[in-house]
């Protein structure tokens, strides 16, 4: 029969149960061609290195050159006659009750408020630093409880050539028509206890450099065009805090660098036409809580997921057909620790956990899941649509497999990675769905001995009645010197599968620790009081990999699942989207 995971072209229909070749922008979970491998994520933007300078500490500038208030230039200390505002000549002004044009300094500024401030401009910025003839920029920003600083301008609201500091218990509300509410050609930190909310046409809060958000009160980033909180290197959230991201049109979170958010803080991140979290490196979440909705993809990040203690809920919707809720690309995804994950993907092709590795330098391409309890489905959805549709007859009735739908719960995938996929299940409950399967492991190799395995430790498969991990491999000349898929996933029966349709795939199976289950479901006896029951005991099911197959490296034992070939097809279409959205990205 055809391969199982063969790739058409785009809009093609096959024989076989084939994917979609995934777009430039993002490898998606999807393989190219037969679960096959996507293209190269292609990363734009200059990354810049600047040093984060704390709020109203010594730095290398040492005062505001001059200050120009509301289109008036001032050399020396000045201020009004009401006393809404003052200069002393040096690093510090202060507001009390400003209602005025544009601020802007040359240096080092450090801004305190009192009371209700406001600061418009129309045609231009709200409140800038530069950098003076020999001094560097930087703008310090801070506000005691009960008092707003609100700034409104056409372009940046708020922005420094270097860094910027945001203290205090006040609030701040920086909005642009046009273009960035906050922008720093440095870093960006938030902290204390004090509000943030940014709102801008293009990003909401934006740094050349790290953005560290170290509050316990809120921080509010939302933007039209760009993305709601955009740091070209790290995005550091931490202190307790509540923060909230939205973007109509693009990411609502983007970082070039790592993504970490921890100390029990709350993030909130939506977007209505792209991934809610995007990002070129690793994304950390412990014990916090992200809750992520978005099109195409919910989380993507390129370097690794881990979740340790968190609470994460993540939802991604169709956009052309693809939905993957929670991927990464040629890293591992680990959750431990108690973490509690809800993943739900809704598309033609949709996968809700999953990642990907094509590279014979790389690690990745598996899935830890350990102490925690996990909710992955994946549903088809389809505008117009009446449901799933894997097969259909060809012209001679014979009944053959079409690439209808694809879907599954949690997919692990590789190609040439130092080990095969592995899906890695302990002492943990999971409960995986998919239209096409429940939980699936591949890799893909030129001479059949890589083999993708699940691994289930300190656990039982209480549904499917029966249920086992069952082997899955298929061989067929796909591409790039591709010939053979082998993995395994959650069915029933003994035989070795060459079809993800195949009735012995599980479409639904809940896996739990033994101390879970009902007395009746341990082996068919109860528990004698003051003894130890059998159910206590470890129970590991290991796929067994196919005679002469080849494991190699510490990985390797925690087995790899092979479904990629399905998860592969409907990612491959968001992959696409993103691909647009990221070379698209506008800077002013």
């Amino acid at each position: 029969m055809a391969a199982l995971f063969t790739t058409p072209k785009r809009n093609d229909k096959t024989s076989g149960a084939h994917f979609i070749e995934p777009d430039a922008r993002r490898r998606t979970l999807l393989a190219h061609g037969s679960w096959r491998r996507v293209t190269h994520r292609i990363v734009v933007g200059a990354v810049c290195a600047l040093t984060a300078s704390s709020l109203l500490m010594p730095s290398v500038s040492l005062a505001a050159e001059w200050v120009n208030v509301g289109g008036t230039q001032y050399n020396t200390a000045a201020g009004d006659e009401a006393g809404t505002w003052a200069w002393d000549g040096a690093d510090d002004m202060k507001l009390n009750g400003y209602n005025g044009g544009a601020i802007e300094a040359a240096g080092k500024l450090n801004v305190s408020y009192e009371g209700n401030n406001t600061v418009t401009n129309d045609d231009g910025r709200g409140i800038k630093v530069k950098d003076g003839a020999n001094e560097n920029a930087e703008l310090n920003i801070q506000g005691d409880a009960s008092s707003t600083l609100n700034v409104t301008s056409s372009r940046d609201a708020i922005t420094s050539v270097g860094n910027i500091n945001i203290d205090g218990a006040g609030t701040v509300n920086a909005t642009s028509t046009e273009h960035d509410a906050i922008d720093a050609g440095g870093d960006v930190t938030i902290k204390s206890s004090g509000n943030v909310n940014a709102t801008g046409d293009s990003d909401g809060i934006r740094a050349d450099g790290n953005i560290t958000i170290d509050n316990s009160g809120t921080v509010t980033a939302k933007a039209t065009e760009d993305q709601g909180i955009d740091a070209n290197e790290n995005l550091i959230i931490k202190g307790g805090g509540k923060v909230e991201a939205s973007s109509i049109e693009d990411n609502a979170i983007w970082a070039d660098g790592s993504i970490e958010i921890s100390g029990g803080s709350q993030v909130k991140a939506s977007s209505e036409e792209d991934a809610a979290i995007d990002g070129k490196n690793s994304l950390t979440v412990t014990n916090a809580s992200l809750n992520a909705s978005g099109v195409g993809y919910g989380i993507y990040v390129y370097k690794g997921i881990t979740l340790d203690g968190a609470t994460v809920t993540v939802r991604a919707s169709s956009d052309g057909g693809e939905a993957s809720a929670l991927f990464t690309d040629e890293d591992n995804i680990v959750i431990k620790n108690g973490s509690t994950v809800d993943a739900l993907a809704e598309g033609r092709f949709s996968v809700a956990i999953s990642t990907s590795n094509f590279y014979s330098d790389e690690a990745g391409g598996h899935i830890y899941i350990s102490d925690s309890v996990v909710k992955a489905i994946a549903r088809y959805a389809e505008t117009g649509g009446d449901g799933p549709d894997h097969y259909s007859g060809d012209q001679n009735d014979e009944i053959i497999p079409e690439s209808e739908g694809l879907n599954i719960g949690i997919f692990a995938q590789t190609e040439k990675g130092i080990t095969p996929a592995t899906i890695s299940i302990v002492r943990s409950k999971v409960t995986a769905e998919g239209d096409t399967a429940a939980i699936f492991a591949l890799a893909m190799s030129a001479d059949g001995k890589a083999i993708g395995t699940i691994e289930i430790k300190d656990a039982i498969i209480q549904t499917p009645a029966g249920g086992k991990v069952i082997d899955y491999r298929n061989k067929e000349e796909l591409s790039d010197g591709i010939v053979y898929e082998a993995g395994q996933t959650i069915g029933t029966g003994d035989a070795t599968i060459d079809s993800p349709y195949d009735a012995a795939v599980a479409k639904s199976t809940v896996i739990v620790p033994p101390e879970e289950t009902k007395p009746e479901e341990k082996h068919g006896k109860t528990k004698p009081e003051g003894s130890k029951s059998e159910g206590t005991k470890t129970t590991k099911t290991v796929a067994v990999a196919a005679k002469g197959a080849k494991t190699v490296g510490k990985l390797a034992a925690t087995g790899d699942t092979s479904n990629a070939a399905i998860v592969a097809a409907a990612l491959a279409g968001t992959a696409a989207i993103a691909a647009g959205a990221l070379a698209s990205r506008k800077r002013s």
